[in-house]
């Protein structure tokens, strides 16, 4: 291209000289800016080479796309595993509301091989066990676990945040967390126990709005009381009992508590009724004196406070209650007569059937807590057990005396299965028989005696099998039926309880006595392990289920 340089000359000025001629414009070529013919064979090294190099950087782009799409191809036969950390809540055990299905199935219909594994090849045409194999004393709960005197964390002992800074789990000389004890009182294992003992939701609620009743109705200083326990719950609930016994009645309160796992050790799943349970330990700890004695008049109330101290000794391991719970049953021991039994009044000669069940069963449970319980007193019981039996093979059991009456009947057997009858004694299967079919809690044969029923379903409980299969039911659903449901507008406060009015023994004991045995009879499920899970295949054999 060229470049045309013009000038154009400057207008004339007056005075100035004459202008000079006008030079022609010039016009200028500059070689090279335009049609030069090697001007391409330049550029074309640079154009090759970044060709070249946009080639080799897109190759670079699609080797390295494909190696990450390969990566995270997933072959089909490769599994990947994922955890998902969730946090599991623990069954809430205070809901009084119904919940769903509660009429869920039992594990006791499941079909199963047997129920014990012995050694040996298998002949169905044999009993169940081990041939001539001796019948040992049946253990239903050993000591607590742990070592020493513990320092008090009971079950949730060796869980990270529930124990003491200081001291071992558990205690009393046991290694730890020894399986069974009163372990099935714990929230998992006794929503487990419900459902494979027979309970649903509906009998859970039951026991939930009972110990709601029961902690409104404690008096300030932690105690119950059998006559004016409308006083300390600030209502107008009928039902007053007529005997004045607040130790017997203290009992009665803390003992579906405990019964439930609900102990004087705060806890997550025990902040509601810690404070009721400490402050009902510690009114029996300040009215007990220096021979073990709570006092109340008859002496009952002695082995129901001492089952009481003894659950809370055995749930917890604390060492602060052990030697309130011991001098208890020392008491109970001094307090045993020569005939084996105990009176109404420490002594007589004479035994009290009765008297004698509660003193048995403390013993039972201070043992079952790892506390001194020697084998003597425990065989001697079993002396005056024979004393009032009505036949030799020990079928029916009397008063104060030789007889069959079906309450006595009850607390017989009961404490004949706690000193080592198992099911194949003909005594029991006997006992059984009659208590099962006579005084069933069918609506038709139904007695109103829930004292009989406390101790009749232990002993169906305990025994198992097709009688227990038969029993549990009606008798579930017949306290469900009978608990008041709080419908009635001019004493809504009784919501939870049970009436005792009709009942043999509900004039005495009152609405807190008949409560109190409704729920632990609701609680039988988790409350006391099962005697015989050693024994439980002795309910499939043909001579046991011929007896029955």
């Amino acid at each position: 291209m060229a470049t045309v340089e013009q000038t154009t000359p400057p207008a004339p000025q007056a005075n100035s000289r004459p202008a000079r001629k006008e030079q022609a414009a010039v016009i200028r070529y500059i070689a090279g800016q335009d049609g030069d013919p090697d001007r391409w064979r330049k550029l074309l090294p640079a154009w090759i080479i970044s060709f070249g190099i946009h080639i080799v950087l897109f190759g670079i782009f699609l080797i390295l796309n494909f190696r990450l799409n390969a990566e995270t191809i997933i072959p089909e036969d490769q599994v990947i595993e994922t955890q998902v950390e969730t946090e599991t809540k623990p069954p809430n055990l205070e809901n009084d509301e119904i919940g769903n299905d509660p009429d869920l199935p039992t594990n006791y219909n499941v079909p199963r091989i047997e129920d014990v594994s012995v050694p040996g090849a298998v002949n169905p045409n044999e009993a169940v066990g081990i041939l001539n194999a001796p019948e040992g004393m049946q253990q239903t709960l050993p000591p607590p676990p742990g070592f020493d005197s513990g320092q008090g964390g009971g079950v949730d002992s060796t869980n990270t945040g529930k124990a003491s800074l200081f001291g071992t789990p558990g205690g009393y000389q046991g290694p730890k967390m020894v399986p069974g004890g009163f372990a099935g009182r714990s929230g998992a294992t006794r929503e487990q126990m419900v459902r494979e003992g027979g309970g649903n939701t509906v009998s859970e609620a039951a026991v939930a709005a009972g110990l709601k009743w029961l902690a409104r109705h404690q008096a300030p200083d932690g105690h119950w009381a059998l006559d004016n326990f409308a006083q300390h719950g600030r209502c107008n609930c009928t039902g007053s009992g007529q005997q004045n016994n607040d130790i017997a009645a203290t009992a009665f309160g803390l003992l579906p508590f405990l019964a439930a796992g609900k102990t004087h050790k705060r806890s997550a799943d025990n902040e509601t009724y810690y404070k009721v349970v400490e402050k009902g330990l510690k009114y029996l700890i300040s009215k007990q004196n220096a021979q073990g004695y709570f006092g109340g008049g008859a002496y009952y109330a002695q082995g129901l406070a001492t089952i009481a101290m003894c659950e809370a000794v055995g749930l917890t391991s604390d060492s602060a209650l052990k030697p309130y719970a011991q001098r208890a049953l020392n008491n109970i021991m001094h307090a045993q007569n020569a005939n084996g039994g105990w009176d109404y009044s420490p002594g007589t000669m004479r035994t009290d059937t009765s008297v004698g069940g509660w003193q048995l069963m403390a013993l039972k449970s201070g043992q079952m807590a790892g506390l001194d319980v020697p084998k003597k007193n425990l065989e001697d019981a079993a002396r005056w057990l024979d004393r009032v039996q009505s036949s030799s093979e020990g079928s029916g059991y009397g008063y104060d005396g030789p007889g069959d009456a079906y309450t006595m009947t009850s607390v017989g057997l009961l404490c004949r299965e706690y000193l080592g009858w198992g099911p194949r004694n003909p005594g029991l299967i006997k006992g059984v028989q009659k208590l099962s079919t006579e005084f069933s809690p069918e609506p038709k044969k139904y007695l109103n005696n829930m004292y009989y029923y406390y101790y009749a379903t232990q002993v169906m409980h305990h025994f198992g099998g097709e009688p227990w299969q038969k029993w549990n039911p009606l008798m579930r659903d017949t306290l469900i039926a009978r608990q008041d449901r709080g419908m009635d507008r001019a004493h809504p406060d009784q919501k939870g309880s049970w009436s005792p009015v009709g009942d043999v023994h509900g004039g005495a004991g009152g609405r807190i006595m008949i409560t109190s045995l409704s729920l632990l009879t609701l609680e039988v499920y988790y409350r006391y392990l099962p005697l015989y899970h050693r024994d439980m295949g002795g309910n499939k054999d043909e001579a046991v289920k011929g007896g029955l």
